[in-house]
């Protein structure tokens, strides 16, 4: 069965360092058993979360990570959500963030 939870601080420390990202970053993690489906990287700061970076070979997994990651930060207290990674904006625009302009990064509200 698939689940989306938080990941363990181990497993969150890695994938944030892989992805280039340092101080606090929150991490949710696909998986099936103890195999990795897929991942997202978000940082929420009171009323507004930023996500930073998402992964699933599934574009069906990668809309549930991505969902999974806005209630995570909307029920902390979010309001506003961008995202600056282009390759994340065809997903996003599903979930109603706005469309991109140039030199700005997607958002939703």
């Amino acid at each position: 069965m698939i689940a989306i939870l938080p990941a363990s601080e181990e497993e969150r420390r890695a994938l944030s360092e892989q992805a280039g990202f340092a101080g606090p970053v929150e991490c949710l993690v696909a998986s099936d058993g103890r195999k990795r489906l897929g991942s997202v990287l978000y940082r929420s700061r009171g009323e507004v979360m930023e996500l930073l970076a998402a992964q699933a070979e599934d574009p069906r997994l990668l809309d549930g990570l991505l969902r999974a990651a806005l209630n995570a930060a909307l029920s902390a207290g979010a309001r506003t959500a961008w995202c600056g990674q282009e390759p994340l904006f065809p997903a996003l625009r599903v979930l109603g963030f706005s469309e991109p302009e140039e030199g700005r990064s997607a958002a939703m509200q």
